[in-house]
């Protein structure tokens, strides 16, 4: 991996995005970028709020937006990105100049992870697992399942990845 690559997370709501991505940002002394973080940053409302009152699509829009602003930073960050990116085409085309890791977990634990917290809208997993999956199996350079590793050894399998890449 060049050292001037971006370093995007993906995966489902609930799959610890942003969790892994503090751990790999403070791993590789990088700046970290949380979709999360920075819509609610951008608008003063959470996702939630967002999905809430101006519509599920709207909330898509901008997560697309915080994401395309992350990657035009030139200093190489680690960023977590929101689950609805993958959808879009450009995305996949701009994620294709970053090193992207996939977080994924048994459904069952997504489902109980996603349910926690507050700035997360309620919405049944399966509905995008199948198609989302696919997507993000297209873009990523390494999976990681963290249903049964800890945020270490999770951090650690990406280092050991990133060490390879470069060799």
């Amino acid at each position: 991996m060049p050292e001037a690559e971006h370093i995007v997370v993906i995966g489902a709501m609930g799959s610890g995005k942003t969790t892994l991505g503090e751990g790999l940002a403070g791993a590789l002394s990088r700046p970290f970028h949380d979709s999360d973080r920075s819509i609610e940053s951008r608008t003063g409302r959470s996702g939630r709020e967002i999905a809430e009152t101006d519509g599920v699509d709207a909330l898509h829009r901008l997560e697309t937006e915080v994401l395309i602003d992350s990657l035009s930073v030139e200093q190489p960050a680690v960023i977590a990105a929101a689950a609805s990116v993958i959808e879009e085409p450009d995305v996949r085309d701009d994620l294709a100049g970053a090193f992207c890791v996939w977080v994924t977990a048994d459904p069952r634990i997504l489902a109980e992870r996603s349910a926690r917290g507050s700035h997360r809208r309620a919405v049944r997993q399966s509905e995008h697992l199948e198609n989302r999956d696919r997507l993000f199996r297209e873009v990523a350079d390494v999976v990681v399942d963290t249903g049964d590793r800890s945020v270490e050894e999770s951090v650690a399998l990406v280092l050991d990845v990133l060490q390879d890449e470069d060799k």
